[in-house]
């Protein structure tokens, strides 16, 4: 395996890609429209219809919007980590106030999307704001909730200090938001780990196998960000003047995203490896939702979308010296590793806790197999729509006042 150092530049940043900067641009507009074409239906049914198309039911309550959900959560809290840990420790290609701001913004787009599918997932939409006016802090959910909102105070804060010369109180904010965008991975994992009743979820790894795979997609994710930026930079898109990458500084950033990316694949597919193989090591030792995962009906969301999508590719991709490769590399871990939340979401409710209950009562909704719906995949399409609308708006917005600014002090 060949490897490029971080601090060298390797060509021109544009030449990585093959398309030029307005065939990007127009993709990027053809699938955000589709998403929200396809989304809006999605809604439309949720609405109009209920939980009534969904695949979920009694015994199985959460299913793909709750995978949408923590998968969002973790993506914003790993690219976090990543961009604002990069500008605080001066690594090279990450010291442009610029890509500070346009990780942030990134944040705010993969976790708004995520709070609205969980959203769509409650029964009782109208309540939903009790878990801020009421909370019970004794709640996991209350408690994780409570923090994604004060992440995104504190995340808004670093980003308005950016557009300051000189601030002493700049990388004292981003450490206290790099503090919780940690944290909420992790606590993400101990919301399922905390449950006495589930044995597969019931584990005290389960945090770090939830903030492994944060940094990973978080990781991987910037680096398709970053490749899309650097792409169309200079191109009539909002925010991208203000980069004024340099081949250096893009080639620097493409680099260690790529090696972060790689070592998160290797840190976390050891995790995983050591949570499974306890769980199968006794030749006697029955875990069922651990064969449902890897021998049941999700077969293939673990060997084909997790394992083989999300894993194997992406290592072989991210091996070459090219920086398409890692491109694509960076789409199929963050994309695919939404199969990292639901190979521990769907078989941990797949399992029975009192023997005979299936089988005492008759109903579609009274089932322990779940598989996502058309509506359910829809909605996820409208999320995507979503998070896509808030970074192009955030982007704008951070471009407007960076000229804005910019103006000012030529004026004085």
């Amino acid at each position: 395996m060949t490897t490029a150092s971080p601090s060298t530049a390797v060509g021109d940043p544009r030449g990585d890609l093959p398309l030029p900067p307005t065939v990007v641009a127009r993709a990027l507009w053809i699938l955000w429209a589709l998403a929200l074409v396809l989304g809006a239906v999605g809604v439309w049914q949720r609405i109009t219809e209920g939980h009534l198309p969904a695949g979920y039911g009694s015994y199985v309550p959460w299913g793909l919007w709750v995978a949408f959900y923590f998968h969002g959560v973790g993506l914003a809290g790993g690219a976090f980590v990543i961009g604002a840990g990069g500008f605080i420790l001066d690594v090279p290609g990450f010291r442009q106030k610029a890509l500070l701001r346009a990780v942030t913004v990134f944040s705010v787009a993969a976790i708004l999307p995520a709070f609205v599918g969980v959203w769509l997932d409650l029964g009782h939409l109208d309540r939903s704001h009790r878990i801020f006016t009421s909370p019970a802090f004794t709640s996991m959910m209350a408690f994780n909730a409570w923090m994604y909102g004060v992440f995104l105070v504190v995340a808004a804060i670093g980003w308005l200090l950016t557009y300051r010369d000189e601030s002493v109180w700049l990388k004292p904010v981003l450490c206290l938001a790099v503090f919780l965008s940690i944290l909420f991975p992790s606590q993400s994992g101990a919301f399922f780990g905390v449950v006495d009743a589930k044995p597969y979820w019931h584990s005290a790894l389960l945090p770090m196998v939830f903030l492994a795979s944060a940094v990973t997609s978080g990781a991987g994710a910037l680096l398709v960000l970053r490749a899309i930026l650097g792409r169309l930079d200079g191109a009539s898109v909002p925010g991208n003047g203000f980069l004024s990458d340099t081949a250096a500084e893009y080639a620097a950033s493409m680099a260690w995203l790529r090696y972060i990316t790689l070592g998160g694949l290797i840190v976390y597919f050891a995790f995983e490896f050591a949570e499974l193989s306890i769980a199968l090591w006794n030749p006697g030792a029955h875990a069922p939702a651990v064969e449902l995962m890897l021998w049941g009906p999700y077969w293939w969301g673990f060997w084909i979308v997790h394992l083989f999508l999300g894993g194997a590719l992406p290592l072989v991709l991210l091996a070459w010296r090219n920086r398409t490769a890692w491109t694509v590399g960076g789409v199929c871990v963050a994309v695919a590793f939404i199969s990292a939340r639901l190979n521990v979401l769907v078989p941990g409710q797949a399992v029975g806790e009192l023997e005979g209950l299936q089988e005492a009562f008759q109903h579609p909704r009274l089932s322990y197999i779940y598989h996502a719906t058309g509506m359910e995949y829809l909605v996820g399409f409208g999320l995507l729509a979503m998070g896509m609308a808030v970074f192009y708006v955030g982007q704008w917005i951070s471009a407007a006042l960076a000229e804005r600014l910019e103006k000012q002090r030529d004026r004085s």
